[in-house]
């Protein structure tokens, strides 16, 4: 009678489980779990993804991952991209990559100065004798300072995302987001530097968007569709900027 009885309970319970499978979705980041990305990572504790029919695997990023060749290849099936250029890129060599949304409407990229060394005006900047950059800005938008503001390649050093060489060299610049190298320049070196916001300069594209392919925009459009409606989910604003 027991057997029968706990048999019975976990009929009922089997029952009651889900009536439908979700649909399996892996989204690469392009950088390590960070503040930044945090709402990625908070829609799997909060359900917001399987709201959406969606079982989503974040993988993070890093220095050494190339997220893009991994989505072209069908390693995942979104990536987390930069901005517009980089799709401008896709387009020029014919690759089936697709920006679908973007979590930001105007780029957060930013050059940083140090104060009182006559490097206080955009227009000052190009003069600076090093400028810290990333090896994927070289060829986005360190190519429209090129063209636009006269920048020179002769002035880049690379950043690998220590901002020791920007603090001990005062005249010099090195890239960042609003949103995070300030705050870490002003910690560990003691002072606040010259903030410019590359959008405010001319520099006008979306940002942090979110990449597939093109098949899988064609084979599955639904799975795409309720990705993106996770993400920018209207009771949690977006995934990245609301968390």
């Amino acid at each position: 009678m027991r057997v029968a009885m706990m048999a019975a309970l976990a009929g009922a319970i089997t029952f009651a489980g889900p009536a439908f499978a979700l649909d399996k979705v892996t989204f690469g980041t392009n950088w390590v779990a960070d503040p930044e990305a945090g709402g990625y990572y908070q829609a799997l504790v909060d359900g917001t993804y399987a709201k959406y029919g969606l079982d989503v695997t974040v993988i993070p990023g890093g220095p050494q991952t190339n997220g893009a060749l991994m989505l072209l290849f069908g390693r995942i099936d979104f990536f987390m991209g930069g901005d517009l250029i980089g799709d401008f890129m896709s387009a020029e060599s014919q690759l089936p990559l697709v920006a679908v949304a973007a979590d930001f409407q105007k780029s957060p990229q930013i050059l940083m100065s140090h104060p009182d060394v006559g490097l206080d005006k955009w227009e000052d900047l190009p003069k600076a004798n090093s400028i810290y950059l990333g090896a994927g800005s070289i060829n986005t938008f360190y190519a429209w300072l090129r063209l636009v503001y006269g920048f020179e390649d002769e002035a880049v050093r690379p950043y690998n995302f220590n901002s020791a060489p920007f603090i001990q060299n005062k005249t010099s610049i090195q890239q960042g987001y609003v949103t995070s190298e300030p705050y870490e320049i002003e910690k560990q070196g003691g002072f606040k530097p010259n903030i410019f916001l590359l959008a405010d300069n001319g520099y006008g594209t979306y940002a942090t968007t979110i990449e597939t392919r093109a098949d899988l925009i064609k084979d599955h459009p639904d799975v795409v569709q309720r990705f993106v409606d996770a993400l920018m989910n209207d009771d949690r604003c977006d995934a990245r900027a609301c968390f």
